[in-house]
């Protein structure tokens, strides 16, 4: 990551790299990669279950989770090498090694899932405020009710959900209905 001081001139900035970049192409020293995270689609085969064969260290049955990218994740990191290998060829580079994959569930941390959100029992765990629809005094206020994630870190999302979910419970507490 390339960062700026406070009050530091971009233009100087620009010209400081401009000229680390020109000598190091001169001297024939260089190299540049770019990487691409992509959002995961939710799929009805993805899943996580108790497994009562799996304990923790103290015997207790642990989860399961079963992932797998569909065909979805694969074009959209071809597509994401596609266009990096013309962003790299339009500024002039040369050489370029275009290497496509989709990495395995878990690499791109912002996990999130496992109880999808919704209003019908049979597709969802949660109803829209985070309440299981089968334990009523139970709420999920985390990123478990995501159904799938971007690149970008969800903590906030999580916060404006949370704040919804307790601003209805608020309500329902003053109605009485809780």
């Amino acid at each position: 990551m390339v960062t700026r001081a406070v009050g530091e001139p971009s233009s100087i900035f620009r010209a400081g790299l401009r000229h680390v970049v020109q000598k190091r192409v001169k001297e024939g020293v260089y190299a540049i990669s770019m990487g691409a995270f992509g959002e995961s689609l939710a799929r009805r085969d993805n899943h996580c279950e108790i497994d009562a064969n799996l304990k923790d260290a103290w015997g207790i049955p642990a989860l399961r989770i079963s992932m797998t990218h569909g065909d979805n994740e694969a074009a959209l990191m071809e597509d994401a090498a596609t266009q990096a290998a013309e962003m790299l060829e339009a500024t002039g580079a040369k050489d370029i090694k275009v290497q496509a994959r989709v990495e395995m569930p878990g690499m791109a941390i912002h996990e999130l899932g496992t109880a999808r959100m919704g209003a019908d029992p049979k597709k969802s765990v949660l109803t829209p405020f985070n309440q299981t629809h089968d334990v009523k005094n139970l709420f999920v206020m985390d990123g478990a009710s995501f159904v799938s994630s971007a690149c970008q870190n969800p903590t906030l999302t999580m916060m404006a959900i949370t704040v919804r979910a307790c601003a209805n419970l608020i309500d329902r507490f003053r109605k009485n209905e809780v």
